[in-house]
């Protein structure tokens, strides 16, 4: 791979976006017919350095932040490989190719079938041969369409209709360009690069008239397919074959990045032959037919592909300000440096040993965690849920031996409404029917009260109690904030009965509320901690249990474990999140930034929002129902910009990343209160 630098024009600027691919690997390549001027059967093939160079172009694709889609290749379908011929999938339609000759008629289907397989709707077809992107190219919002070789004539018409765009008819007269993508090449959508001589004089003039500032090429680099290019609309994948247009390209403005596809060339494709452009992703909520992907989520139409501080950027390359923030797992910004950082230096040493053996990240990272907690061990987990069984178990085992309640009869109050995960054992105390329908049996041993009621607590207490678990602020049921004095009367009866008092800090803590753990609102310590979401660094699954030793003591060697927890991986990461939480700047940010959150989403109560909730940069803010449901402003305010989670109907959860500014919370709270105000659309109701 070569990068090509040249002086460019002057004031030129230019901008990548990103883009989505679909390809099909060479896994069944081969030349054993001829349609083209290229192919000569009996010519070896050889297939591994095919595959090689088809892995270099992907690779680059992937480092430049595009999305590759796989499409399977067939078995006796050797040109599956150039996947451009396989349709044209604009804004608003996909069109399936037809293709002209009987070797690659069965390519059609298939492509066909593998769009309809990733969910796009109302695949469109046409009555005559067209051959996809390898004739039809988008340009802006336009279409040059080619042919005098494969592509119909009359197709030109039909692709205008199912497409809704202007479609500019160009005549191919030199067969060794039978395509359009042969001789030319679409930069941006306002720039193309073109083989003059490859087309009759009409299409000539046609050209120079719509693009006078394109950049023409000579007949020995369009030879070589040097306009078979892809360009991002900055970076320009091409043939290493081609340096003049390379140079042509750099001077222009464009960032060449040349590969060899030598092997492909033999059936006469090259970089842009083999990649097809998804220029928008299919209705996520229509894929249930074919999607592999459990349906244990609803989520909103969004396809993220890369993200970068509060913002993520979806296969299409729109952007969304992040108010989720992966329910807290990203506190400090998706791909935070230090994290990153901290992740790319241990990948280069160490990842995973399990615990059967020391690694040189456990104990520093559980030394920094305890003492950030004010305790004195740490069980480190992965998930959430783990942590939260985790501590369950070690809850149990301790009342059984420092206590003395009876074996097998430990009782642990739990609070109404709670979310501490999807296990079994957790969802046994759940009252949310849809995380318990149809899972039981259950197990026993739990107590549920009501949230926020210290007296039912109290009369719930006995001598088989050896826990009490609590979220101090309940984020799945709403942001639900207690009264000052729920904590600290838990803290006193568990005093009282000699009772574990255990805080879920695994969406509050961290730094979420304004302070390290939300518990320190109410200067409360307890004596078990469970962690998780943001100790991962938006990175990496991530979890602990935090104690004392006169609690997590109890557990012995054999008795509890796992695999990945506290993997070197984790430790770093876990470690540099600490670190980055000692000073306490992070937790005045979001006090800092919460204030203003909840102060500008106040303004909204009377206008659409009926109350707000929360602490920190953490709010709940429930719709007035006339303004819709909490799913159909979330998906209004997807449209908008804006990613947002509901709960319960009409909650709307706020929780962007601790590196959102005080302008972007005005621009979401903004467009929170446009849609707001704009009531349910005629589709909505």
């Amino acid at each position: 791979m070569t990068i090509t630098d040249a002086a460019p024009a002057p004031h030129t600027i230019r901008t990548a976006r990103s883009r989505r691919y679909a390809m099909t690997p060479p896994t069944h390549f081969a030349v054993t017919y001829a349609i083209n001027p290229w192919m000569h059967p009996g010519v070896p093939v050889d297939t591994d350095r095919a595959l090689a160079q088809w892995n270099t172009l992907r690779d680059i694709y992937l480092s430049l932040g595009h999305a590759v889609l796989t499409v399977d290749p067939q078995p006796g379908l050797p040109d599956m490989v150039y996947a451009a011929n396989g349709g044209l999938v604009t804004e608003n339609t996909v069109v399936a190719a037809q293709f002209t000759h009987p070797q690659r008629a069965a390519e059609g289907p298939a492509y066909a079938d593998w769009f309809t397989g990733q969910g796009y709707r109302d695949v469109g077809h046409t009555t005559l041969p067209n051959e996809g992107e390898g004739d039809l190219l988008v340009v802006g919002d336009r279409i040059l369409a080619g042919t005098g070789f494969r592509t119909h004539r009359d197709t030109h018409a039909e692709i205008a209709h199912l497409t809704g765009m202007e479609v500019i008819t160009l005549e191919l007269v030199d067969p060794v360009f039978y395509h359009l993508d042969t001789a030319l090449g679409v930069l941006d959508d306002d720039t193309i690069a073109y083989h003059p001589a490859a087309f009759s004089p009409a299409s000539q003039d046609a050209l120079a008239a719509l693009f006078p500032d394109a950049v023409l090429v000579g007949a020995e680099d369009a030879a070589v397919l040097g306009l078979n290019f892809v360009s991002d609309g900055l970076h320009v994948v091409m043939t290493d074959a081609a340096p003049d247009l390379a140079l042509s390209l750099a001077a222009a403005g464009f960032r060449p990045i040349t590969v060899d596809l030598s092997e492909l060339l033999k059936g006469g494709g090259g970089v842009k032959c083999c990649t097809l452009e998804l220029r928008h992703a299919p209705p996520v909520t229509d894929r249930s037919d074919h999607d592999p992907v459990a349906h244990n989520y609803s989520p909103l139409p969004v396809v993220a592909h890369s993200a970068e501080g509060a913002w993520i950027t979806d296969v299409d390359g729109d952007r969304y300000l992040d108010c989720l923030a992966a329910y807290s797992a990203v506190n400090f910004g998706h791909r935070n440096p230090t994290v990153l950082a901290a992740v790319t230096d241990q990948l280069s040493r160490l990842t995973l040993t399990s615990r059967a053996f020391h690694s040189d990240r456990l104990r520093p990272f559980c030394a920094d965690l305890a003492a950030l907690c004010g305790k004195q061990m740490v069980l480190p987990m992965n998930t959430g849920a783990e942590a939260v069984e985790s501590a369950l178990k070690v809850a149990r085992k301790w009342g059984y031996e420092r206590k003395g309640v009876p074996d097998g009869a430990a009782t642990i109050i739990v609070a109404g409404g709670n979310f501490h995960g999807r296990t079994i054992s957790i969802v046994s105390f759940s009252d949310d029917p849809e995380a318990r329908d149809g899972f039981g049996p259950f197990t026993p041993g739990f107590r549920s009260v009501p949230y926020g009621d210290v007296d039912a607590i109290a009369a719930a207490m006995d001598d088989t109690v050896v826990a009490v678990l609590v979220e101090p602020v309940q984020g799945e049921a709403g942001v639900v904030v207690p009264t000052d004095g729920y904590l600290p009367g838990i803290r006193r009866l568990c005093d009282a009965h000699s009772a574990l008092m255990i805080c879920d800090e695994i969406q509050s803590g961290l730094g979420r509320t304004g302070h390290t753990l939300a518990v320190q609102h109410w200067d409360v310590m307890p004596d078990m901690i469970t962690l998780g979401k943001a100790l991962g660094g938006g990175v990496i699954p991530v979890s602990a249990v935090v104690a004392d030793r006169s609690v997590l003591g109890v557990l012995q060697p054999g008795q509890h474990g796992s695999t990945f927890g506290g993997n070197p991986l984790a430790a770093a990461v876990g470690q540099t999140v600490v670190g980055m939480l000692a000073d306490g700047s992070w937790q005045r940010r979001a006090a800092d930034l919460g204030a203003h959150l909840h102060e500008r989403l106040g303004g909204l109560i009377g206008h659409g929002v009926t109350a707000v909730r929360g602490l920190g940069l953490w709010a709940g803010v429930d719709v007035d129902p006339s303004a819709g449901t909490g799913k159909e402003i979330c998906l209004r305010l997807a449209a908008e910009g804006v990613l947002a989670k509901d709960t319960h109907g009409s909650t709307l959860r706020f929780a962007p990343p601790l590196v959102i500014t005080h302008d972007e919370i005005d621009w979401a709270v903004d467009r929170l209160a446009t849609v707001v105000s704009r009531g349910p659309s005629v589709s909505e109701r």
